[in-house]
Order: structure tokens, then C-alpha cells, then sequence
């Protein structure tokens, strides 16, 4: 598993996910990948997590907005 201390994911993930926002968060000592939809209407709009890959899967598989 990736970590969020290499840099080389975060730059994959934010070229592979333009219409998000994405970086790494620091807090309490714990690092999170943090993933905010540059539009409202994108649904997830808001990911966090440890895991890289946990975060290309919510991403890859938008849902639909509620109308």
C-alpha cells in the first residue's frame, strides 16, 4: 500500500481526477487524502481517507446527483 508520505501519488491521483481537488491533510499526526469536487454537482463531492486506493475507487465510481 501507498502512503500519503510519496509524492508521486498525490500527483497521480490529481491527474487522474481533474475535477477534483485533491491533497494531503495533516492533523493530530495523521495524514488523510483529502478529495473535493471542483463542482458541486459531482457526487461524491467530498473524499477522505488514508488509502490511496480506497480514494481512486470512490472516485472512479461517481453516482448520480440528487436532483
Amino acid at each position: 500500500m501507498a502512503t500519503t508520505d510519496d509524492p508521486r501519488v498525490l500527483t497521480a491521483l490529481q491527474m487522474q481526477f481533474p475535477s477534483y481537488r485533491i491533497w494531503v491533510d495533516e492533523c493530530f499526526g495523521r495524514s488523510r487524502y483529502v478529495a473535493r469536487g471542483r463542482f458541486l454537482r459531482l457526487n461524491p463531492h467530498t473524499v477522505i481517507t488514508a488509502d490511496p486506493d480506497e480514494l481512486r475507487d470512490a472516485l472512479s465510481q461517481p453516482q448520480p446527483a440528487a436532483s
